[in-house]
């Protein structure tokens, strides 16, 4: 869609203008993962305001801000970059002054608007759009703007508001479960069931009777692993994790992940692994166990990997004790390509509750996400 288009179909308090805030805010109220949300609201920024890139920029721990989400023509030189300090964006994040975003009219060297963004206990964010050609924004792109970052607010405390987050979070993983192990499963075995039906069906030659005793084979014994997987997913829903160990825990997940990897992660923890337990707090090793387990999931999904190691310590770093979870794979790297920094959102949210910070270091071959915090005094 052209800018001109754009800019017919948005005018200035229009119906479509308002009716499309409308159905984002449905769509945030209705709910849903994070994380395609808030892409979902750095797009509209860009399209709805006529702009060449738009950008989340949200707070970190120590008072400083990254670009986390980055839609556009500058989104490989800006996804991931920090916000410099000194600079005005900087300075008005730092000093938490709303007005002082909106002043802002460019950001590197373009035209801009930055709206603020209410990121909770975390802090201030922003939304920004950029635009290298075109007219300058108009009072209407502001309006969206301000709309835009409303819903972005929305969004980011969606999960204190609910005072649930952890089911939500273990509703996901079970929903991410279910379609990457056992539908996955079972849609190979449709496809080999098809293939072979329509081979069948076929004028030519039929198929051999080997092919056909090799493709029922292989059905069956896809059919049997999704089963197993849809055991142990019902499995983990009945176990009580509030009288199960934290190394019990830690170990379910790895035995999850292993369908999914087709090998089984190295787990390696502290000598005593019962410190864990008498060390961290009931909400840091919930925690804990989440970051495995996203961990593993996206390893799963996306490094194509042939090995994993999982290290859970805690360790004296000058007065404080210090729990690290670091899980890193031989695979492909982090893909350039994503919209979010590294998929580490649901990380970052966990580490800032306790003011630690979450990385992803890139490895030859693959990466290893790093999580960590300090653990609360006694």
């Amino acid at each position: 869609m052209t800018s001109a288009e754009n800019a017919r179909i948005y005018a200035p308090g229009s119906r479509t203008d308002r009716t499309r805030i409308q159905d984002l805010a449905g769509a945030v109220l209705a709910g849903g993962d994070t994380d395609e949300l808030l892409e979902l609201l750095v797009r509209s920024a860009r399209t709805d305001c006529a702009a060449d890139t738009s950008a989340l920029v949200m707070p970190q721990p120590f008072r400083s801000w990254t670009l986390e989400i980055v839609e556009g023509t500058h989104a490989a030189q800006l996804l991931g970059e920090d916000v410099d300090p000194l600079s005005p964006l900087g300075t008005a994040l730092r000093d938490a002054e709303a007005d002082a975003l909106e002043a802002i009219s460019t950001l590197a060297e373009v035209p801009a608007l930055v709206a603020a963004v209410d990121a909770g206990p975390e802090g201030l964010g922003a939304l920004a759009v950029l635009s290298e050609v075109g007219a300058p924004f108009s009072d209407a792109d502001r309006e969206r703007l301000d709309a835009l970052a409303g819903l972005v607010g929305l969004v980011l405390r969606g999960p204190q508001q609910q005072g649930d987050e952890e089911l939500e979070d273990e509703r996901g993983r079970i929903a991410r479960d279910l379609h990457d192990l056992a539908i996955q499963e079972l849609f190979a075995v449709g496809m080999e069931l098809e293939a072979l039906t329509d081979a069948l069906a076929s004028p030519g030659d039929p198929p051999s009777n080997h092919r056909i005793r090799t493709t029922v084979a292989t059905s069956v014994q896809g059919v049997e692993n999704a089963v197993a997987q849809i055991r142990q997913i019902v499995q983990s829903l009945r176990r009580e994790r509030v009288e199960a160990t934290l190394l019990e825990r830690l170990r379910h997940e790895v035995g999850l992940a292993t369908s999914g990897l087709g090998f089984v992660p190295a787990l390696r923890l502290p000598q005593n692994p019962g410190d864990l337990d008498r060390e961290l707090t009931p909400e840091i090793a919930e925690d804990v166990v989440a970051v495995v387990r996203e961990s593993l999931a996206n390893a799963a999904r996306h490094a194509h990997a042939s090995a994993v190691a999982v290290s859970v310590s805690v360790f004296s770093e000058g007065v404080d004790r210090v729990v690290q979870v670091n899980v890193s794979d031989n695979g492909r790297g982090i893909d350039p390509s994503v919209r979010r920094r590294s998929g580490l959102a649901n990380m970052s949210s966990r580490a800032r509750r306790h003011s630690g910070w979450v990385d992803a270091i890139n490895l030859e071959p693959g990466t290893m996400i790093s999580w960590r915090v300090t653990l609360p005094q006694s």
